[in-house]
């Protein structure tokens, strides 16, 4: 030190004061420096703000074997040598009791024909035409039922003709006249049945849901299921599909000849249309049935 020749005091020198221990870290009391803490992790980069891209998903494979193998098992039971048949395996026998001409390649072939029709090749034109008529019996079955029930005049199909005749319908003569209708029909009819059976080529034309189509594209179809420009919804999709649609055609087409034959039966008893059969049915059913329509009066006459 020195002496102050002006009697005041000196200022004290400031103490160095340690640095403050960084956070997170420590005091070393050997004089080394302390390894610097840890720096922390960055956090994850946000994502930009507006919709999450889309995330394409793999396209689910369909399992075609479990599919064919169902539909195999399905066609088994109308099909082949395994098919149902008009009477049980243990009552028939498939080698002695059912034509050697119905093999089973056939829709609804359950080995009957005991008249022996579809011998010598004769299966396929009395097949032809089981299905026109099991489809125009489909088609009757509602037009004779709905027209009736609405109260259509004409609507009763046995008086049909008669009112029309009479000019009774409630319509402009010319949409009555029954001989304006019969060169209509067969005008049709010429043309269709030319068509189906390939004696006409078939024209191009236009159809609901597959657009425009050429006559050469029903070459090699059969014509009775042709399928292809026709099938709209594309139900028949697979053959599969399609053979099994024959089977539910001819098993309906079959109920609707059975019920037409009732509708003429019950219009050759009653007089009426079934509509009115089946109201005065359900009105009374002990009343009016087969049993008491037919019933003979018996009642003795003095």
């Amino acid at each position: 030190g020195f002496s102050n020749p002006f009697g005041k005091k000196e200022a004290v020198a400031p103490k160095k004061v340690a640095p403050a221990p960084k956070k997170g870290g420590f005091s070393n009391p050997f004089g080394k420096k302390a390894a610097p803490p840890a720096k922390k992790a960055a956090p994850p980069a946000k994502k930009p703000f507006g919709k999450k891209a889309p995330v394409k998903k793999a396209p689910v494979k369909k399992a075609p074997a479990k599919n064919s193998k169902k539909a195999g098992a399905e066609l088994a039971k109308w099909y082949g040598n395994e098919r149902k048949l008009y009477l049980p395996a243990g009552l028939l026998n498939l080698k002695d009791d059912v034509p050697s001409y119905l093999d089973g390649s056939l829709a609804g072939d359950y080995g009957f024909d005991p008249l022996k029709l579809g011998e010598e090749g004769k299966i396929d034109k009395y097949r032809i035409a089981e299905v026109i008529h099991a489809r125009w019996a489909m088609l009757a079955i509602p037009g004779i039922l709905i027209p009736e029930a609405l109260g259509v005049p004409g609507g009763v199909w046995t008086e049909t003709g008669k009112v029309f005749l009479e000019g009774n319908a409630g319509r402009p003569d010319f949409l009555q006249n029954p001989i304006l209708f019969a060169v209509i029909q067969i005008g049709l009819f010429i043309g269709v049945e030319g068509y189906r059976s390939g004696k006409l080529d078939a024209p191009s034309g236009f159809v609901p849901f597959k657009g425009t189509f050429e006559g050469s594209d029903f070459a090699g179809l059969d014509p009775i299921n042709p399928g292809g420009p026709l099938d709209f919804f594309n139900v028949a999709a697979t053959p599969e599909d399609l053979a099994l649609l024959k089977v539910k055609e001819i098993k309906n087409g079959r109920l609707a000849m059975i019920a037409m034959l009732g509708f003429f039966v019950q219009g050759a008893v009653t007089a009426e249309g079934p509509a009115a059969n089946w109201g005065k049915h359900v009105a009374n059913p002990f009343a009016y049935n087969f049993i008491t329509i037919t019933a003979v009066d018996r009642t003795p006459v003095l």
